[in-house]
């Protein structure tokens, strides 16, 4: 093949990447300590490097990995936070968890959450447990499976999705794991799009979410019985 028709490799995060990743955390006031901001951007890397085979995710641009994955999946942890003020080491699950967004990413800003990602895709879990050895996280761990087959000995206090199914479909598949008193948190775009819940289920709130450096609509829905 000759190298004018041959695909530009694309590069590696660099320090202007860390910068923006940074200067993004710091606007959320997150308070997140350095160990944290590296961890963050050595993810972003692991994302990069696994994509160029296994096609995690659409976006190659190293700007778009920083905003639309990883600031994005941070703007949320205000939120979900508040909602699990009241558990001291919350046991939470990401549903069609894909590259570990937003679960890697909560598991790195919250130590002390239990975070459980599942993919029905072999490759997204074998890339999420690649991920969590590599970032030494002690709290968090990947399964291959669909969640509607997935049983587990202890309930979950929320289970996130982002980008997974509608609403409707995300809890019909998943009510089975939330604890009684639990949650679901589903991150979206336009409210408008989606925003049905099944019978016995309510919107308990609906937070706009402004993520740093992106002008999209983001909102998240977290819903009760």
């Amino acid at each position: 093949m000759s190298s004018l028709n041959r695909k530009p490799r694309p590069e590696t995060l660099g320090i202007s990447d860390q910068q923006l990743l940074d200067e993004g955390i710091a606007q959320l006031r997150l308070g997140l300590n350095a160990e944290q901001h590296e961890q963050l951007f050595k993810y972003g890397q692991l994302i990069q490097k696994w994509n160029r085979v296994y096609n995690l995710t659409a976006i190659r641009n190293n700007r778009e990995l920083i905003t639309h994955h990883l600031l994005d999946s941070l703007a949320v942890l205000p939120e979900i936070s508040f909602a699990l003020q009241s558990r001291q080491q919350p046991r939470i699950l990401d549903v069609g968890a894909g590259a570990g967004l937003p679960g890697l990413v909560l598991a790195i800003a919250q130590p002390n959450w239990n975070v459980t990602l599942i993919d029905t895709v072999q490759k997204k879990a074998a890339f999420m447990q690649q991920a969590i050895a590599s970032l030494g996280l002690k709290n968090a761990r990947a399964v291959h499976g669909r969640v509607e087959e997935f049983r587990v000995d202890a309930p979950f206090d929320l289970i996130c999705s982002r980008a997974f199914s509608s609403i409707d479909n995300f809890i019909a598949l998943s009510q089975h794991l939330l604890a009684e008193e639990g949650q679901f948190a589903a991150l979206k775009g336009r409210v408008e799009v989606d925003s049905d819940v099944p019978a016995g289920w309510r919107i308990d709130a609906l937070h706009p979410i402004q993520v740093p450096f992106l002008d999209e609509a983001r909102h998240l829905f977290m819903i009760k019985r």
